[in-house]
C-alpha cells in the first residue's frame, strides 16, 4: 500500500484498502475556524440534539483568524456574529480554543498554528472545514478538508467517510539552486500539471530536494497541494519531521511510510538544479512562467503573509532583501507574521525592525488581504504580487485588481524596484 492507503486502513480499522474504496475513517483531529464553525455548530445541534457534545472534546481545536479583520477595510456585522458564534460553541463543548489575542489580532494562522502548537504528529487523520487543512501532510498525516455537514458529523461521531485516494508522486531531484524556495517550486508544478492535474488525488513529495528544504518549506509544499486539486499533500516523516514533532509535542506517535511495491498513478519526475523563480500571473495559479519570461509589470502592492507566505523562513527570506533597503515609491508593502510566537521570532532577529526601516507596514496576525478581510487588498484596477496561494479574480481584492503570485523573496525585491522581479536594480 502507498502512504495514504496504509493511513487510511489503519484508521478505518482495515487490513487493506485500495484506491476507490469508500471507508470510515476515525479522526485523530478536527478543526473549525470562524468562518465555518458557527454554520458547523448549528447543523451539529439541528440534526444530533441540543444537548449534543462532541464525540472527544479534546480532538477539536477552533481558531479565529479569517474574517477577524474584516471590519478595517469594510463594514461586515455578520463576521462578528460568526466569530461569537464560535466562541459560545467552544465555551459550551470545552474544546481547544484559539482566541484573538487582541482586537483584530490572532493567536496565528490556523495552517501553521496547529503544528507550531505540537496538534500534528505524524501517522494522524486530520479533518478541517477549510481546503488548506492539506497543510498538515507535510508531517506525514492524512489531513483534507471536509464541508459544513461532514464537520457536523464528525463533531459527533468522531469519524469521516472517505473514497481511498490514488497517489501522484513528485520525485524533486538535483541541486535546489540559492534564492529559490518551496514556492517557486510548487508554482513550477502548477505551470506543469494545472489548476485540475491532481484533482481528488494525493500529492506525495519525495527526492533529494526535500532534505534541502528547511520544515517550513515542507509546510508550504503541502499547503498548494489543494491549488492542484489534490485533497492532502503528504511527506513521509524524516528526521527533519521528527525534531520540529518532538520539540513542540510530548505525545507519542506513529511514523508510516509506503511499501516499496506499492503501486501509485503516476510518478512526476523534476530535476530543479536549474529552476528560476516562478510567477504566476492572473487569474489562476496554473499561469505560471518564470521571471526571465515575463513582461516588464509596474506594481503598487505588495503582499507577505497568509499560511503560505507568513512563515518565519518567509520573512527571513524577505529581511535579507529588504535590510538597508527601502520601497520604490508608490509601492506599499504589506507584512504578515502567521503566528504570534513567529512574530516574537521575527522581532528577536531584528526583522521586523529591518521591515518597518524598509517602509513596509507589519501588520496584524490573521487571513486578511489574503481572503479580501484586511489591509492590503488590491484596489480598483491596482497591480500586486502576493506571497499567498491563490489570485483568483477578487480573492485579495477589487475584481479589476491584478494579484500576481511569487516566492516572499521576488515579492521583497519587487516591491524595491517597483516591479516584478528577481534581481534588485
Amino acid at each position: 500500500m502507498t502512504l495514504v492507503e496504509k493511513l487510511l486502513a489503519k484508521a478505518s480499522g482495515n487490513s487493506f484498502v485500495k484506491p476507490g474504496e469508500v471507508v470510515f475513517a476515525q479522526i485523530d483531529l478536527a478543526l473549525s475556524h470562524d468562518a465555518v464553525a458557527g454554520p458547523v455548530a448549528k447543523v451539529f445541534y439541528q440534526q444530533f440534539g441540543e444537548g449534543a457534545k462532541l464525540w472527544d472534546s479534546q480532538r477539536v481545536v477552533l481558531v479565529a483568524d479569517h474574517f477577524i479583520q474584516v471590519n478595517d477595510i469594510r463594514p461586515d456585522n455578520k463576521a462578528h456574529l460568526m466569530y461569537e458564534q464560535m466562541i459560545k460553541f467552544a465555551q459550551d463543548q470545552g474544546c481547544h480554543l484559539f482566541d484573538i489575542v487582541s482586537p483584530g489580532e490572532a493567536a496565528g494562522i490556523c495552517h501553521v498554528l496547529l503544528p507550531e502548537k505540537g496538534f500534528v504528529r505524524p501517522g494522524m487523520v486530520i479533518a478541517g472545514t477549510d481546503s488548506h487543512t492539506c497543510t498538515y501532510g507535510a508531517l506525514g498525516a492524512f489531513s483534507t478538508g471536509v464541508g459544513t455537514t461532514d464537520m457536523a458529523n464528525i463533531y459527533a461521531t468522531g469519524d469521516m467517510w472517505i473514497r481511498v485516494p490514488q497517489t501522484l508522486v513528485f520525485e524533486l531531484s538535483g541541486t535546489l539552486p540559492s534564492k529559490i524556495s518551496a514556492k517557486d517550486i510548487m508554482l513550477f508544478i502548477l505551470g506543469q500539471i494545472g489548476c485540475a492535474g491532481a484533482t481528488s488525488k494525493v500529492m506525495e513529495f519525495r527526492g533529494s530536494i526535500l532534505t534541502q528544504l528547511p520544515f517550513d518549506e515542507r509546510l508550504t509544499l503541502a499547503n498548494m497541494a489543494v491549488e492542484c486539486g489534490a485533497i492532502c499533500g503528504l511527506i513521509v516523516p524524516d528526521e527533519v519531521t521528527r525534531e520540529y514533532v518532538k520539540n513542540r509535542s510530548s505525545q507519542d506517535f506513529t511514523e508510516i511510510s509506503g511499501d516499496a511495491d506499492a503501486e501509485y498513478e503516476r510518478i512526476y519526475q523534476f530535476d530543479l538544479s536549474n529552476l528560476e523563480p516562478q510567477v504566476a500571473r492572473p487569474p489562476k495559479p496554473d499561469g505560471v512562467v518564470g521571471i526571465s519570461q515575463l513582461e516588464d509589470i509596474p506594481i503598487t502592492k505588495a503582499f507577505i503573509g497568509s499560511c503560505t507566505g507568513g512563515k518565519l523562513y518567509d520573512l527571513a527570506q524577505a529581511a535579507e532583501v529588504l535590510n538597508g533597503r527601502h520601497l520604490a515609491d508608490g509601492v506599499n508593502l504589506f507584512i504578515v507574521p502567521a503566528t504570534m510566537e513567529i512574530r516574537e521570532q521575527a522581532q528577536e532577529l531584528g526583522y521586523l525592525d529591518i521591515f518597518e526601516q524598509a517602509g513596509a507596514q507589519i501588520l496584524k496576525t490573521g487571513c486578511g488581504a489574503c481572503i479580501n478581510s484586511g489591509l492590503g487588498v488590491l484596489a480598483k484596477e491596482e497591480t500586486g504580487i502576493y506571497a499567498t496561494n491563490r489570485n483568483f479574480k477578487g480573492r485579495s481584492g477589487d475584481p479589476t485588481g491584478k494579484n500576481y503570485l511569487a516566492s516572499p523573496r521576488t515579492v521583497a525585491i519587487s516591491a524595491i524596484n517597483g516591479k516584478i522581479s528577481d534581481r534588485l536594480s
